[in-house]
């Protein structure tokens, strides 16, 4: 078994994320720069989001209406 495709399961690059997100790989640049996207890793000069990292942005992010969030109402945060 390859290790990377192991490791490469919890582990997004910035391009595989843009994807997910249907995003622009720009975007998630801004974000990083005003420190309001997700959290991620920086190795080598090269950025990484983990699987929990998104989720937890993603959960962050949950909208009952457009001017309330979920965690307002009681959800998870």
């Amino acid at each position: 078994m390859d290790k990377n495709n192991n490791k490469r399961k919890n582990i997004f690059t910035e391009a595989e994320l843009a994807k997910y997100w249907q995003m622009s790989e720009r975007t998630l640049q801004k974000w990083r720069s005003l420190g309001t996207g997700p959290v991620y890793i920086k190795i080598g000069g090269k950025v990484r989001y983990t699987k929990k990292a998104i989720r937890t942005y993603e959960s962050n992010r949950l909208f009952i209406s457009s001017s309330e969030r979920y965690a307002e109402k009681g959800g998870k945060k």
